[in-house]
């Protein structure tokens, strides 16, 4: 999807203070990290604790404990 700096510009204009100040600093995160695309590989061993703590996010994937992304988005807003 291609968008204009023009439609960016009347969408920033809709935003109120608040959701501008989390819509600046996510363009301020994307911006320093698109300089720098090319991140070093994780070269540390996974530990057990590693291990299981991708085995609980596993079981709460399939048990359906999930969190919503709207919910974490009321969250950062308010």
């Amino acid at each position: 999807m291609s968008m204009s700096k023009e439609r960016f510009n009347e969408l920033l204009e809709r935003l109120s203070d608040k959701d501008l100040e989390l819509v600046s600093d996510l363009m301020e995160r994307l911006s320093q990290s698109s300089t720098n695309k090319e991140l070093p590989l994780d070269d540390e061993p996974t530990t057990q604790d590693d291990l299981e703590a991708i085995n609980k996010a596993k079981e709460a994937y399939f048990k359906g404990e999930l969190i919503n992304l709207k919910d974490v988005e009321h969250e950062l807003r308010n």
